[in-house]
């Protein structure tokens, strides 16, 4: 297919946070004039400009078509005027508007109670059925109000402040899936607008709830879902532990949570006692445990906090979820074998009898 003239010009001056959004890019809101990739925290992408920047490839541009181009097809082998074509077809179908150059204003982040739909089935279901979690533990945080639905049966992960329960705001993860509207994804999964920065989803384990611990550990990942997914995999030996999903990789959440949660505990004399990433086993989450690992964390007495590594072994899954959903296929993989050895003695039993 041929474009025009006007068409290339169109869409080289497209909105590229109006694209992004259209075909399931996640980026968050990280700045006065900023926004980084959630899948890949290098991307920055500059509204005031219409700009966007991948740092770990070094490669960036203007406008929605050379986003599409060089990071939207950036793994597909393509010559030239292939990639070309595909990016303008992506645009076109996109139908997005013009970018206006003006710097966005940052507004405090107001959560609107309402959004909160007084059922939980979609969420749940999709939780529980899909990504492999514990009912038990999906009915908890959202008891806690930790988790919840929205008018549109969105799972809804509130970023409560650990000490004042104020809400700092909300990743929002889609529970239907539609390749067309979200590309690769196939699910909705954004920030909401203004969540406030250095915050993200965050929960404790069970004894610490039930005031029986204090939350002297701390393990960071880069999505709600794989920290739900890390305890699951082990609550009972989990105690004493708060969980942090920063919504990709941000080392201003880590450096937060841990200031947060270290002048939480000293109140009570406590002090923390370890710092864990666990982020996707994958180039990206590897330079993210290197760069942080040379970040000083210290307790209350001055000492110095090795920042360890939590990754999942890439045999069962690049990321928690993956391992979570690979520990339940086998799980019921031997359940099916243990009944069908059981039929089958049944059966002789019954032929014997």
């Amino acid at each position: 297919m041929k474009y025009t003239d006007e068409q290339v010009k169109q869409a080289e001056k497209g909105d590229i946070l109006e694209f992004a959004d259209k075909v399931g890019v996640e980026l968050a809101h990280t700045g006065h004039n900023e926004y980084k990739g959630v899948e890949h925290d290098s991307l920055v992408v500059t509204p005031s400009r219409n700009a966007w920047f991948w740092n770990s490839r070094n490669v960036g541009g203007i406008g929605a078509l050379s986003f599409a181009k060089e990071y939207l097809l950036s793994e597909e082998n393509l010559d030239k005027k292939t990639r070309f074509l595909k990016a303008m077809d992506i645009v076109t179908k996109a139908g997005i508007s013009e970018a206006k150059i003006k710097e966005i204003k940052r507004e405090p982040f107001k959560f609107n109670p309402k959004e909160i739909d007084k059922r939980f089935n979609k969420a749940s279901t999709y939780l529980i059925q899909k990504r492999g979690l514990n009912q038990n533990l999906v009915q908890e945080l959202h008891a806690q109000g930790i988790i919840e639905q929205d008018k549109f049966g969105n799972a809804l992960f509130l970023w409560r402040d650990p000490e004042t329960r104020e809400i700092k705001g909300a990743t929002k993860q889609g529970t239907w899936i539609n390749h067309e509207k979200f590309g690769k994804r196939g699910t909705l999964k954004r920030i909401e607008p203004n969540s406030t920065y250095g915050y993200g989803f965050s929960f404790d384990s069970i004894d610490i709830t039930q005031g029986k611990g204090k939350p002297e550990n701390i393990r960071f990942f880069e999505s709600s879902i794989d920290a739900l997914s890390y305890y699951n995999l082990n609550p009972n030996k989990l105690t004493n532990t708060r969980f942090v999903a920063m919504d990709g990789l941000k080392k201003e959440v880590v450096a937060s949570y841990i200031n947060l949660t270290a002048r939480q505990l000293a109140k009570s004399g406590s002090k923390l006692k370890s710092i864990a990433l666990g982020v996707d086993n994958d180039d990206a989450g590897n330079k993210f445990v290197e760069k942080m690992q040379k970040f000083q964390a210290r307790d209350i007495d001055g000492n110095v906090l090795q920042i360890l590594s939590a990754q999942p072994n890439t045999k069962y899954g690049k990321d928690w979820n993956d391992v979570l959903k690979h520990v339940r296929q086998v799980q019921a993989s031997t359940l099916k074998t243990r009944l069908a050895k059981k039929q089958h003695i049944q059966h002789r039993e019954f032929q014997l009898s």
